[in-house]
């Protein structure tokens, strides 16, 4: 755990998830401290993405308990709001709105839901983007952007609601290979300044440098959870050296 990690943020316990006859969750139990920074590596189709949504109410549990921040899923309809008050997240495909700006995109729900005035908004919107790197692409729309550019709005968005938790989803997969390391680079700056992430990712190399743990999943289930030296150089379960021996 790393040293600003204080206290739990998120506690998962026994979680199970099923579509129809496919368990995609089986009973997955972890916690994550406050300021560590936790990648989830595995497979397709090992259940990664759907943990991690778990984690903001986008995916409801069959079983178990999902606690974020001390509130309870699954739970009353304002447990689930407070949550993604909380928590932002950032997706593998942007889904920014391409019928606004940049600008727009970032202060529509700061003031919608935070109850920001328009100038405040603005202001925040500006830092945010010269914080991420492309201050200057405030007024353009999204399909001027390149994609990492995209990305790189997409995660100012979801900084804009002040979350506690950053929650990501594969933030790079969708991105011309020249263009992932100024995403992970944004990622790295929000890590040494102590945000609490949980990042579902195929970037081994991120993964190694900026994780404080690795959670691997396959079939449904988590199989190991270590620090990134014993993860990556003295592996044990054979289906994470299969996997290992397949990326690295």
């Amino acid at each position: 755990m790393s040293a600003g990690a204080t206290k739990q943020a998120v506690r998962c316990t026994d979680v199970v998830k099923r579509y129809g006859t496919f368990v995609a969750l089986d009973r997955v139990s972890t916690e994550i401290g406050t300021g560590e920074v936790v990648c989830v590596i595995g497979p397709s189709g090992s259940g990664k993405s759907t943990l991690l949504r778990t984690m903001n109410g986008l995916e409801a549990i069959d079983a178990g308990t999902v606690n974020v921040l001390g509130h309870t899923l699954p739970g009353p309809r304002r447990e689930l709001e407070t949550i993604r008050r909380r928590v932002g997240m950032v997706f593998q495909n942007f889904n920014l709105f391409g019928h606004m700006t940049v600008r727009e995109n970032l202060v529509l729900a700061p003031m919608t839901a935070r109850g920001l005035g328009r100038a405040e908004a603005d202001e925040a919107a500006q830092k945010l983007l010269t914080r991420v790197g492309i201050g200057e692409q405030i007024d353009k729309y999204p399909a001027q952007l390149s994609g990492g550019q995209q990305q790189r709005v997409a995660i100012a968005r979801a900084l804009a609601m002040e979350p506690e938790i950053m929650l990501f989803d594969e933030p790079t997969s969708a991105l011309d290979p020249e263009m992932v390391n100024e995403v992970l680079d944004v990622m790295r700056d929000l890590a040494r300044g102590g945000m609490t992430m949980v990042v579902v990712t195929h970037e081994m190399g991120f993964a190694r440098e900026v994780g404080d743990r690795i959670l691997f999943m396959a079939e449904g289930q988590l199989l190991v959870d270590a620090a990134p030296a014993t993860f990556f150089t003295a592996p044990e379960d054979e289906r994470q050296k299969a996997f290992l021996s397949k990326v690295l």
